[in-house]
This record gives C-alpha cells, structure tokens and sequence, in this order.
C-alpha cells in the first residue's frame, strides 16, 4: 500500500481530509479555463487523485483520462465519473501517453512528488503529449517557500531543492521544489510560459502552451 493508499483509506473511514482532498478547484485553475478555448477537448489529469478536476472538465465536454498511483484514489475518481473515462493507476514517472493526443494536460499538486530528473523527465513527456496548440496547467513548489510548510520541520534534503518529510503523512515521500530559472529551463520548449508564485502557499501556477 503506498503512502497515498493510506491517506485515501484514511479519509474514506472519516479520517483527515488531507491536502488537496480538503480544497476545492484551485481558483487560478477556473480562470484559466475560461480563457482558452480548446478544440479536441481531451484533457490528462497527471496525479488525478478522486477525479474532482476530471469531473469538473467532463461537465464541460471533455473526454477525460487520468492517472495516479493510489489505487483508492482511482477506485474514487471511477466512482465520481462514472462514463468511458480512462482512469488507471500508473506511477507516473514511468508512464508515457500517446504523442499529440490531448489538448489539455493538468497536474495539481502532484509532479513533484518524486527526484528532480524525474520531474524533468515527465515534463518532456508532457510536451511530447499535446496536441499542436494544447495547453498544460501545473503547479511546483517554490524552492524558498515550500521549505517552510509545516510538513518540513522535521526533514532530510536528499539532493538540492529536494526534501523528504521525516513525520506526518507524507513521511518518507520525497517532494522536489523549483526556482524560477529552473522552471524557466523546464518549460523552455513550450510557448507562451506563465508562472504565477503563490508566495502564501509556497508554489508556482505553470502555464504555457505547445
């Protein structure tokens, strides 16, 4: 059972609604799109936990595909979609969709779950994805910032800018956290890169197009 197994479990018995199960749809998401307009609407949600951006896209017309390695996450997200959507549970550092299939390819609070090469690795992957003209919609924590959330007061930095909570529910789990120059080197093939710091919260909204 994986470390979000177990979060997912907890919260489904009357647990904790841990991290993002406690927020609805980040704001700047719901901006976004409203102001570009997608033709193929196909979207990719990487990290989908319960499905509730999918849900969201589906209500829209999107045809909705998603991924996660916690497979109580992805018994919640089929649950809540109830269609054809492809929901599957995948380490996404291993997965490689289809080249050009989607027009839309999300990830909250999720990529950066793992070594900074991997990281990198995904987004190129990412890139290669889109269709011509897709958009991608991400957050990365802020190296500065996100040194600070409650979760890092007790941690071990395994390599620069990534670090590993030592308690909590997150224990174990490395997270990596960017500057701007590194996201700027990330990015840089794609069009039109937005980053917006969210310096409460210590991350970055990502947004660019291919």
């Amino acid at each position: 059972m994986t470390i979000w197994d177990k979060i997912y479990q907890n919260y489904q018995k009357g647990g904790e609604a841990y991290a993002t199960l406690k927020f609805g749809l980040t704001p700047e998401f719901l901006d976004f799109i409203k102001i570009h307009d997608f033709k193929i609407k196909k979207v990719l949600d990487i990290g989908c936990g319960n499905g509730k951006y999918l849900v969201f896209l589906k209500n829209l017309g999107f045809k909705t595909t998603g991924i996660d390695s916690s497979s109580m996450a992805v018994e919640m997200a089929k649950a809540s979609l109830k269609d054809d959507s492809d929901i599957q549970c995948l380490n996404m550092y291993e997965y490689t969709p289809l080249a050009t299939q989607y027009d839309l390819i999300i990830s909250i609070a999720a990529i950066h779950h793992g070594l900074k090469k991997q990281v990198r690795d995904l987004i190129k992957r990412i890139y290669s994805s889109l269709s011509p003209g897709g958009y991608f919609f991400t957050t990365l924590p802020d190296n500065d910032g996100s040194a600070h959330w409650t979760m890092m007061v007790d941690h071990k930095e395994i390599e620069p800018g990534t670090r590993v909570p030592m308690l909590g529910p997150e224990k174990g789990l490395p997270h990596s956290s960017f500057t701007q120059k590194e996201i700027k080197e990330m990015f840089s093939e794609f069009k039109n890169v937005k980053m917006e710091l969210l310096a409460q919260q210590g991350r970055w909204i990502v947004t660019g197009e291919k």
